[in-house]
């Protein structure tokens, strides 16, 4: 698999480290290119660096860990016919005000993007886990939420989930990425598998009244 890294710091490095080891063709990217030498180092002989918009044109899949502020301006045109994972949260200190014209970050993200299948997964982690993984110092199967709304892009997510030493979880539809973004119940926790499910099935029961 093809996959493009647009922001290459501790989540998006991390892991695009871990799938390049699991054999993968990961291109890492970022506003500085010439800074990851040493990244594409550790990741093996199924790496390169070189620009987003190479990235884009480069990948089948994509993977943003990049300022939510900085998602809006994500390029449609390149990203028509592609997967992209948003590991993004919003944060209004950070980001600054931005109009979130939807129920939740991913859906906002998705309208800005509409010939692209997004799938929400890996921002509810911290990112010293991801590197603890690609550090090989711990493969400890902690939970990832994922959330879309096309089962193929899904399951690949998942795949690429497990490839990441961590254990996927389907939250279902990309709506539903609202119950684990910032700020909201399942986001930043440490959980098992079991523990994942049962918060999520409370979550979801409590919404539907």
């Amino acid at each position: 698999m093809k996959i493009g890294i647009i922001g290459s710091g501790d989540i998006g490095g991390s892991l695009g480290r871990l799938w390049a080891q699991a054999g993968h063709e990961v291109f890492f990217s970022s506003r500085h290119p010439e800074q990851l030498s040493g990244l594409v180092e550790q990741a093996g002989k199924c790496a390169q660096v070189g620009t987003a918009e190479e990235a884009i044109a480069f990948a089948d899949i994509i993977l943003e860990a990049i300022p939510f502020s900085a998602t809006m301006s994500l390029p449609a045109d390149a990203l028509a016919g592609k997967t992209l994972i948003t590991a993004s949260n919003y944060y209004p200190q950070r980001d600054g005000e931005i109009e979130i014209d939807a129920d939740s970050q991913s859906e906002a993200l998705a309208k800005q993007l509409p010939d692209t299948t997004v799938i929400k997964a890996f921002n509810m982690m911290f990112a010293e886990e991801m590197e603890a993984r690609a550090n090989g110092e711990t493969a400890e199967a902690l939970a990832i939420f994922y959330a879309g709304d096309d089962e193929s892009a899904k399951e690949t997510v998942a795949g690429l989930i497990e490839l990441a030493k961590f254990t996927p979880v389907d939250a279902g539809s990309l709506a539903n990425g609202r119950y684990f973004q910032n700020g909201e119940p399942l986001y930043a926790q440490r959980w098992s598998r079991a523990k994942a499910l049962q918060e999520l099935a409370a979550i979801s029961d409590k919404d539907a009244y």
